[in-house]
């Protein structure tokens, strides 16, 4: 695990959260706009507050979940970022079984990153993403995913990510997964020279990200 980042120009520095962070993880994700209901998103993010009870010695800071909070100089915590399996990685619809303890292995997904009001436009969001996707390059991933709202689609551009309406995704037998979430756009980086960027089926689609 990466130790705390300090930024150069601000009063912001970087660190794993921790078991004791589990309310403040929530409600600061809890700014991002996850298009639920308000009474289902405690179910939502239940989740991870029991993945920040699940803490070992690997390169992500809860098994194969990561978790990072901003704070100012006084402690306060100011944005996040949460990372882990997506959803349908588990999903017997969407991901083939025989496939998907590979592509935990290979492929995160940001759940939530959020920066609160009076800190945004700081760069605050950026260097959580950038610190997430290098923790991710060095245990091994080979993809970062995510879903956004359509409003960010240039923001994650600039940061190196490809967007569209579906994430799709070719498997070592050749098949093609294609995932689509109404309502919001799925983005993408390669994070290893193991994977890359193709046009199938005329959608930037990730190859190479399972191979051996």
């Amino acid at each position: 695990m990466h130790a705390p980042t300090a930024f150069a120009d601000t009063d912001i520095r970087v660190r794993t959260a921790t078991s004791a962070d589990g309310d403040t993880l929530v409600e600061l994700i809890s700014l991002v706009d996850l298009q639920l209901r308000a009474e289902e998103l405690p179910g939502a993010l239940d989740p991870m507050r029991h993945a920040l009870t699940d803490t070992d010695d690997g390169p992500l800071s809860h098994r194969r979940n990561h978790f990072l909070i901003a704070e100012n100089s006084a402690g306060v915590p100011v944005g996040a970022i949460a990372c882990g399996p997506a959803k349908w990685m588990s999903n017997p619809n969407r991901s083939p079984k025989i496939m998907r303890r590979r592509i935990v292995r290979r492929i995160s997904t940001v759940h939530g990153l959020a920066v609160v009001p009076a800190y945004r436009n700081r760069g605050i969001a950026r260097t959580l993403l950038h610190q997430a996707e290098e923790t991710f390059r060095d245990a091994g991933y080979t993809t970062l995913t995510l879903r956004h709202d359509r409003s960010l689609t240039t923001f994650y551009g600039q940061l190196g990510y490809t967007s569209h309406n579906r994430l799709s995704l070719t498997l070592p037998t050749g098949e093609l997964l294609s995932l689509v979430d109404r309502g919001w756009k799925h983005a993408f980086k390669i994070l290893s020279p193991a994977a890359s960027i193709a046009t199938v089926q005329g959608m930037p689609t990730i190859t190479g990200a399972l191979s051996d």
